[in-house]
């Protein structure tokens, strides 16, 4: 008989922020894009033009923002569902299925901004500056589970419950950039146009990690005058970091269609002050967020429709995080085709390897579309869906509700910790807004 029986919860609550898996829940999970056009395109954002915060991937971005200037706001809803599953054996201990224990679905929402300014220098010379604000890792999950005693339910009795359990993450680290980018024209050569971009962002933020195992009432009084009775659990883990990123990026424009870019982002050196409850002061440390190396190409074919088509690999260097980790290859894609009516369709790919293990991979399709407002505005809009699987431990062993008073021994043993590892299916559904206003 199986003791620990968690009741599927689908909770929906929103929060600030974007939501993060369980699994990035050390590092945050990196935010990948920044405005609609580019969520709907794959996250690309190298050397293809995705607005102002898209400065963010590669400040040389900014050259191909060609009005006077241009006010960009995004905002974005995250929807995480989560299923753990441990597998089902026979009495010969041959392995059945694996059955799903809990469920977990959580609304979370995330803002960004930027602005910027053209200066034409001369001729074929400009100069554009800009600030973004974006949170760039996201720490934000919850996770919640019941505990229950599935015995004596034969006759559609509701098992009794034991414990509520919750394993909560907040906060997120932010970016504030300012950024300039220098264009250089030349239709005459084999290259067109030539950028050259660079940002200093500050690095802010904080998260909090809540563990917490509470005890009903009906448990608590099975357990009344028991010196082995179990207590509840209250434990707080609180992170402030701070420091500087710092970016560089290229784009080189061949005619009228074809545009390669090239970023690199420099290793990000953050003080990390830390505390947990049992601790009376602030101790701290130095982390590494990792450097990064992007390559994007994109090209305008001879098409009946205005076609636009982007690829880009990113190397992401997590092991200048930590030894343990691995250094991975990123990859985006996506279209946008331009109807008749000038409304476009936009499509995108993206695929992501984790650092923490590279063979955990994030897949992620996309689609959107943008109209245009009075006033200069325009609305962009994207949706993504992505999925990814892994296996962890279980976050609550089931030996910690091991209490007599709790079980009925004479027919079965306590509960013990599962040696074998939860399958995770982690489903993601994104969707963002994005509103540009130029003049």
């Amino acid at each position: 008989m199986k003791f620990k029986i968690v009741i599927t919860l689908l909770i929906f609550i929103t929060i600030n922020l974007s939501a993060a898996s369980l699994f990035d829940r050390y590092t945050g999970e990196e935010i990948k894009s920044f405005t609609a056009r580019s969520l709907s395109m794959g996250s690309v954002g190298i050397a293809s033009k995705q607005g102002v915060i898209n400065a963010l991937k590669n400040p040389a971005l900014l050259s191909l923002l060609d009005d006077k200037m241009g006010i960009q706001l995004t905002t974005n809803v995250t929807k995480n569902d989560e299923d753990r599953a441990y597998p089902l054996y026979d009495s010969f201990d041959s392995y059945i299925d694996d059955a799903v224990y809990v469920s977990n679905a959580h609304f979370f929402d995330k803002y960004f901004g930027g602005i910027y300014y053209n200066w034409n220098l001369a001729k074929s010379m400009k100069l554009t500056t800009a600030f973004n604000y974006a949170p760039i890792y996201d720490f934000n999950f919850i996770y919640i589970e019941e505990i229950r005693n599935n015995e004596k339910t034969d006759y559609d009795n509701e098992p009794k419950k034991i414990a509520n359990n919750t394993y909560k993450g907040e906060g997120n680290i932010s970016a504030y950039s300012p950024s300039i980018a220098l264009t250089l024209k030349n239709q005459n050569s084999i290259f067109s146009t030539l950028s050259f971009g660079f940002s200093a962002s500050y690095l802010n933020g904080e998260n909090e990690i809540d563990s917490t195992i509470i005890f009903t009432d009906w448990a608590k009084e099975q357990m009344t005058g028991d010196n082995d009775s179990i207590p509840d659990v209250i434990y707080t883990i609180e992170n402030k970091y701070s420091g500087f990123c710092y970016q560089g990026g290229m784009i080189v424009g061949f005619g009228e269609r074809v545009n390669i870019g090239f970023s690199y982002t420099h290793k990000a050196e953050l003080k990390k002050e830390y505390k947990t409850t049992s601790d009376t002061v602030w101790a701290d440390t130095t982390i590494y967020y990792p450097t990064k190396f992007g390559i994007g190409f994109e090209y305008y074919p001879r098409n009946i429709w205005n076609t636009k088509f982007s690829l880009e690999a990113t190397l992401v260097k997590w092991s200048e995080y930590d030894n343990l980790y691995d250094d991975v290859i990123e990859y985006s894609a996506g279209v946008e085709h331009i109807m008749f009516n000038g409304i476009p369709i936009r499509l995108g790919f993206r695929y992501q390897p984790s650092g923490r293990d590279k063979e955990v991979t994030l897949t992620a399709f996309s689609a959107g579309t943008s109209i245009n407002l009075p006033y200069n505005l325009a609305l962009d809009l994207g949706a993504e869906i992505g999925k990814r699987d892994y296996n962890e431990k279980d976050l609550f062993p089931d030996g910690y509700y091991a209490n007599n008073n709790l079980w009925d021994t004479a027919y079965s043993s306590l509960p013990v910790d599962r040696d074998n590892f939860d399958k995770i299916k982690d489903f993601m559904i994104n969707v963002m807004a994005t509103i540009s206003w130029r003049f």
